[in-house]
């Protein structure tokens, strides 16, 4: 009876065992699914073109800026440009605001356009994928897209500390120009010392100030170009840039041929007229 139990018990420990390594076994599956599924994820991000979602978290003090380039319709532009527009003001003046704005076309050319833009660091990202969803939906690409960061943090407190060294020192010159009996000499080596302390201290709160400006908002930049150029083809194509060649190599060969009757036409129909002449 005794070995019996013994046999049963050690069954149900080994079938436990055996669940536990199947539970752990799935578990570990499920998590290397969702490791491949995220790097897939990633992946067609990456192949899309947008910016890496960066968290801004793990990038503390770092300034970022935004440049994008887009390719649509030419007759489209505007109407992109008025919704990029319309997306910076649906976030309010305090979160996005325009700062620059050009559209051109001259006669028989193409447009030229661009918009700058000033956000709320956590909203630069997702207002970059909002506008290019607005281009997609308007038959346009994103063309490139570039992201910089700047360890804007570190710089401010380098600077915060070459200030104080400096405000040290030019404390340091005053005690001495206060002293009385100083040569005239002396005076004045200390009061160019002094000029030019007062000009470095204007030179870093300038650059602080642009620091902090930078951590505060985020420009964003966009550039628009005709996405058809040559009878319909997309620009970047295989079939516009054989075209495009094409174009090219016929618009050389014009020239030449008119250089060369500009330069030898009228001699050679007073040649042939000559000849003309003599026969008669």
């Amino acid at each position: 009876m005794k070995k019996m139990l013994l046999a049963g018990a050690a069954l149900l420990i080994l079938s436990a065992c055996g669940q536990q390594k199947s539970e752990d076994s799935t578990a570990n599956s499920a998590v290397a699914m969702d490791a491949t599924e995220g790097a897939s994820d990633a992946v067609a991000s990456s192949e899309a073109g947008a910016p890496p979602k960066i968290d801004a978290n793990v990038a503390p003090g770092v300034a970022f800026d935004f440049d994008y380039a887009f390719s649509l319709p030419e007759a489209k532009i505007a109407e992109v440009q008025e919704g990029h527009a319309r997306l910076c003001g649906a976030l309010g003046v305090a979160r996005c605001r325009v700062t620059g704005l050009q559209f051109s076309k001259e006669r028989d050319g193409e447009v030229n356009a661009s918009m700058s833009f000033k956000l709320d660091p956590a909203l630069a990202l997702s207002f970059g994928r909002d506008a290019t969803e607005l281009v997609e939906r308007a038959d346009g690409n994103l063309e490139t897209s570039n992201v910089r960061g700047e360890d804007a943090g570190t710089a401010i407190v380098e600077g915060d500390r070459t200030t104080d060294q400096l405000r040290a020192d030019l404390k340091r010159i005053e005690v001495q120009l206060a002293l009385p009996k100083l040569s005239s000499q002396l005076r004045q080596e200390l009061l160019s010392q002094a000029r030019d302390i007062r000009g470095r201290l204007a030179e870093i709160k300038a650059d602080r100030d642009d620091k902090v400006d930078s951590l505060a908002t985020t420009p964003v930049s966009f550039s628009y170009e005709p996405s058809e150029t040559v009878m319909g083809f997309e620009r970047g194509s295989a079939a516009q840039t054989g075209l495009a060649a094409g174009a090219a190599s016929f618009g050389a060969i014009t020239t030449v041929l008119a250089f060369v009757l500009g330069a030898f036409g009228p001699w050679i129909a007073l040649g042939g007229l000559g000849i003309w002449l003599w026969r008669r």
